[in-house]
């Protein structure tokens, strides 16, 4: 006896194969929907936390800002009084000038060849009239008071003869700038 077989097999095959097919196409679509979904939950976790630390580094550098502001005007008043200390100690250096040149050049005039008639100061320049008894005195006490660390830039204003007491006398007047040397500690010339 013969069987046919009237079922189609080729075709039950076929179709259990294209299930087979399109239910694992459907499981791989599943499978890769359910991973962009585990994806995307990461990457909002991940951007949840972000906005969290960039919330909390913001509350921070406000903060942080409030001491650099604070550490600014301590820095400015820090600069305002070291001004301040500098020119007092500015004004501590030349409140003394003035006695010191009087003492230089007091001790840088030769009292038997030189007498002072006149001294006067105007701001940082000092006016030192007298009389001598010739030119070369004066030239002299000129290049003595130079060496003052007082004084500097002499000039000699005026020079001309006068009849003092029936004696010839040269009549002088020098200029000078008054400075305020670096040290402080400067020894006074004696007189020669």
């Amino acid at each position: 006896m013969i069987r046919i077989n009237l079922l189609p097999v080729r075709e039950i095959k076929r179709r259990n194969k294209a299930k087979k097919e399109l239910t694992t196409a459907a499981l791989a679509v599943a499978l890769f929907i359910a991973l962009l979904t585990a994806f995307s939950v990461y990457q909002i976790m991940v951007v949840k936390g972000l906005k969290s630390d960039l919330t909390d580094l913001q509350t921070q550098k406000s903060q942080h800002d409030a001491r650099l502001k604070e550490i600014k005007k301590l820095e400015e008043e820090k600069a305002l009084l070291l001004t301040r200390i500098g020119v007092i100690e500015q004004l501590k250096k030349s409140a003394s000038v003035t006695v010191h040149v009087l003492d230089d050049v007091a001790l840088r005039t030769p009292s038997d060849r030189i007498w002072l008639t006149d001294l006067s100061q105007n701001g940082n320049q000092i006016q030192v009239n007298g009389m001598s008894l010739d030119n070369q005195t004066v030239a002299k006490y000129m290049v003595d008071l130079e060496g003052s660390p007082y004084m500097e830039n002499l000039v000699l204003v005026k020079s001309d003869m006068k009849k003092y007491a029936d004696r010839d006398l040269k009549a002088f007047t020098i200029t000078s700038s008054i400075v305020v040397p670096e040290q402080q500690d400067q020894v006074p010339v004696t007189a020669q």
